[in-house]
C-alpha cells in the first residue's frame, strides 16, 4: 500500500484532550480497529480527520465551538484545539495541522480558524488547501470516510441525482463542465461584440441574423427537450410501478382464487357446524329418556288397558241400538212399552258417557302410541356426536385462519385492477415508447439546427476574417468553439471511458458481499447515471425491488468501488458501517475488507465484532485500539491498544 494514515493527534478535540494514536506497523496487515461504546468517542475521531483536511467543508464553522473539550474551556474559556496528521503517500510524508481558537467577545464565544499547515518531507509548502485538495479530492470525501449512515442513505437514493453527482465527481466532469461552461460564455460575449459591428456590414448582419434565428430554435428545443425528458422520466417511474403492481397481482391472483375456494368452504362448513349443533342438542334433551323406558312401558300399557273398557262400553250402547229396534228381546220375551222406555233412558245415559270416554280415548290411543315409540327410542352416540362437531370447529378455524392470511396478503387487492392491470402496463408502455420519440426527434432537430448553427459560425468567421476590424474577434470565436466542442467531447470519453471503471469495481465488490451471488452478473450504470443489477439471464433490475439488506450491499459496494476508482488509493475509514446490515451481508462485507487494496480503519462497536468474526478475521488485523473513559467524565478518553 503506498497511502496511509501513520499518526492522528486531537489535543482539546471534544473529549480527547491530548491524544496521539499510531497507525505505524511492522506489518502490511490492512485493517486496523478501534474499538468502543457509543458516545465514548467514535465518530470525534472521524470528524476530526475530516475536519483537519477539509475544514468548514466537513464541519460548519457554527459547529465548531461544540467540539472544544469542555473540560478545557471550564479551565481556559480561550483555548484552542488542534489536530494533526501525518500521511505516506508514494514515498512522501506529509505532516497536516489545522488549529481553531476560542475566544471570548464581551460575553460571547467565537471561534477563529487558522489555515491548514501543509509539510512535505519536512518543508512547508505554500497553498495548503491546493496541496491537501491533491493528495485527498475534497469532493471524494464520502467515499474515503463513511459510516452506516451513509451507506443506508445511497441504499434510499439509488435514483436521484445524488448518485450522478457522486460518480461525476468521480470522474472529474464537474471540472470538465465548468470548462466548457467558460468557453460557451466566452463565444456568447464574441457573438455580442460580432453583432455590434455587424451592422455595418450587410452579409455579415445577415449572416448574424441567421445565427440568431438558429440559436433562438436551439434554446426553444432544448426547453422542449428537458420538458420532455422530465415528462420521460415520469412517465418511466409510472410504468415502473405499473409493473411491479403488474407483477404482485400476477402472484397474487392465484391466492384471490384460493381465497374465494376458502370463502365458499367457510360457509358449508358454518352450515354444517350449526347442523351439528343442532344434533347435538337435540340428543342432550333427549338423553333422559332411555332412563324412563320401563316407566313409560307401564303407562302405555296401562292406557291400553282402558282402551279396552271403552271398546266393550261402545260394544254395548250398540246392542241397546239395535234392541230398540226388535220386538222381541234375546231373552226371548217381547219388548212392551215399558221396557222400550227403559232402554231409552239406559241407551241415553250410556251415549252420554260413552261420549266423552270415546273422545279421551282417542287422545290416550294417541298418546299411548307416542309411550310405545319413546319406549323403542334408541340411545344416541354421544361420543360421535361430540366428535363430528369438535372435527367441524378445527377445521371451520383452519380454513377461516386461512382466509385471514390470504386477506392480509392480497389486502387493496380485487379482480377488477387484476384483469385491467396488464391493460393499464400495455397503455404506459406505448406511452413511454411516444415520449421516448419525442425525446429522439429533438434531440435530432437539435443536432441539426447546431449543424446550421456550426456552418453559419464557420462562414461568419471566413467572413469577418476579411476585414481588419473583426479578423481579431473572429479567431477568438473559432478558439472558443473549438474549446466548447472539445470539452463536450472530452466530457463524453471521460464519462465512457471511466464508467466501465466503475462498473467494474461495484460489480466486483457486489458479487464478494451479497449472499446472492449466483443470481447476478454485475452491476450497470445506466446513461442517467441510475444503478442497475444484470440478473443470470441478463436481465436489469431495478435496486428499488431488492430487500433492504440487498439494498445497504449494493451501496457498500457502490462507495467502496467509487474509492477504487478515484485512484487515489486513500485510507478508507469507516464509522459503525454494519449496525444496519442482517448477519450474511454483514459478515460478507467483514471480509471482503481482508481484500480491500488500501488502509482499512474501522471505528467499531462490539457488536459489529462478534467474537468468532473477529477470530476469523484476525490475522489481517494489523493492531485493535480500545477508548475507554477516564474517570466518570463524558469529557475524557484515551485510546489504548489492546494486548
Amino acid at each position: 500500500m503506498d497511502f496511509n494514515l501513520k499518526r492522528l493527534r486531537m489535543r482539546n478535540w471534544r473529549c480527547y484532550q491530548d491524544k496521539v494514536i499510531d497507525f505505524t506497523s511492522n506489518s502490511e496487515k490492512p485493517i486496523w480497529i478501534i474499538f468502543g461504546q457509543n458516545g465514548f468517542g467514535k465518530t470525534s475521531i472521524l470528524e476530526a480527520i475530516q475536519w483537519c483536511l477539509y475544514g468548514s467543508d466537513a464541519l460548519p464553522t457554527t459547529e465548531l465551538l461544540t467540539r472544544f473539550n469542555r473540560i478545557e474551556v471550564k479551565n481556559n474559556p480561550e483555548t484552542e484545539l488542534l489536530v494533526n496528521l501525518i500521511l505516506e503517500r508514494n514515498g512522501n510524508t506529509y505532516d497536516i495541522s489545522r488549529i481553531a481558537k476560542r475566544k471570548i467577545k464581551g460575553t460571547t464565544p467565537v471561534v477563529q480558524i487558522d489555515e491548514p499547515t501543509v509539510y512535505k518531507n519536512g518543508l512547508e509548502t505554500t497553498d495548503s488547501r491546493e496541496r491537501i485538495e491533491e493528495i485527498l479530492p475534497r469532493s471524494c470525501k464520502e467515499f474515503f470516510f463513511f459510516d452506516g449512515v451513509e451507506i443506508k442513505r445511497y441504499a434510499k437514493r439509488m435514483h436521484t441525482e445524488e448518485t450522478r453527482n457522486a460518480i461525476e465527481r468521480i470522474l472529474g466532469i464537474p471540472e470538465l463542465r465548468n470548462l466548457r461552461e467558460d468557453a460557451e460564455k466566452a463565444m456568447q460575449a464574441i457573438d455580442r461584440n460580432l453583432a455590434k459591428v455587424a451592422s455595418s456590414n450587410e452579409s455579415l448582419k445577415k449572416i448574424t441574423d441567421s445565427l440568431q434565428t438558429i440559436q433562438d430554435n436551439i434554446e426553444a428545443t432544448l426547453r422542449q427537450l428537458e420538458i420532455a425528458e422530465q415528462d420521460y422520466k415520469n412517465e418511466v417511474d409510472i410504468l415502473s410501478d405499473i409493473k411491479e403492481r403488474a407483477s404482485q397481482l400476477e402472484g397474487l391472483r392465484g391466492k384471490l382464487e384460493e381465497l374465494k375456494k376458502l370463502e365458499r368452504e367457510e360457509a358449508r362448513l358454518k352450515e354444517n357446524l350449526n347442523h351439528s349443533e343442532t344434533a347435538l342438542e337435540t340428543a342432550l334433551r333427549q338423553a333422559s329418556i332411555p332412563l324412563m323406558r320401563e316407566f313409560v312401558v307401564e303407562i302405555a300399557d296401562g292406557m291400553q288397558r282402558n282402551s279396552f273398557t271403552t271398546a266393550r262400553r261402545s260394544g254395548s250402547l250398540s246392542l241397546l241400538q239395535e234392541l230398540l229396534k226388535e220386538e222381541i228381546c234375546v231373552c226371548g220375551r217381547c219388548i212392551d212399552d215399558s221396557a222400550r222406555e227403559y232402554l231409552r233412558k239406559e241407551l241415553d245415559r250410556l251415549e252420554e258417557s260413552t261420549g266423552s270416554l270415546t273422545k279421551e280415548a282417542l287422545q290416550q290411543d294417541n298418546l299411548s302410541k307416542r309411550l310405545v315409540n319413546l319406549s323403542e327410542f334408541k340411545t344416541p352416540n354421544f361420543q360421535e356426536v361430540l366428535l363430528k362437531r369438535d372435527g367441524l370447529e378445527e377445521e371451520l378455524e383452519e380454513t377461516q385462519q386461512s382466509i385471514y392470511r390470504l386477506k392480509g396478503e392480497t389486502k387493496g387487492i380485487n379482480d377488477e385492477e387484476a384483469q385491467d392491470i396488464w391493460k393499464k402496463v400495455g397503455q404506459s408502455e406505448q406511452s413511454t415508447e411516444l415520449k421516448k420519440s419525442k425525446i429522439e426527434r429533438l434531440n435530432n432537430e437539435r443536432e441539426n439546427f447546431k449543424k446550421e448553427e456550426d456552418k453559419l459560425r464557420r462562414e461568419r468567421e471566413k467572413l469577418a476574417g476579411q476585414d481588419k476590424e473583426t479578423a481579431t474577434l473572429a479567431r477568438q470565436a473559432k478558439l472558443a468553439r473549438g474549446l466548447y466542442q472539445a470539452a463536450g467531447e472530452l466530457i463524453e470519453w471521460r464519462i465512457g471511458e471511466r464508467k466501465q471503471t466503475i462498473e467494474a469495481h461495484t460489480s466486483e465488490i457486489h458479487l464478494r458481499v451479497t449472499n446472492k451471488s449466483t443470481e447476478y452478473r454485475g452491476v450497470k450504470i445506466r446513461s442517467d447515471y441510475t444503478l442497475g443489477i444484470e440478473n443470470a439471464a441478463g436481465e436489469i433490475i431495478d435496486p428499488e425491488t431488492l430487500s433492504a439488506g440487498e439494498k445497504e450491499a449494493l451501496a457498500f459496494a457502490f462507495i467502496a468501488g467509487l474509492n477504487l476508482a478515484s485512484g487515489t488509493a486513500a485510507p478508507l475509514i469507516m464509522d459503525t458501517p454494519f449496525g444496519h446490515f442482517d448477519t450474511e451481508h454483514h459478515q460478507n462485507v467483514v471480509k471482503y475488507l481482508t481484500q480491500f487494496p488500501s488502509q482499512v480503519i474501522v471505528l467499531a462497536t462490539d457488536r459489529d465484532f462478534p467474537s468468532a468474526l473477529l477470530q476469523e478475521i484476525r490475522p489481517h488485523v494489523a493492531k485493535i485500539f480500545k477508548i475507554r473513559r477516564l474517570g466518570d467524565s463524558e469529557d475524557s478518553s484515551t485510546v489504548e491498544v489492546e494486548e
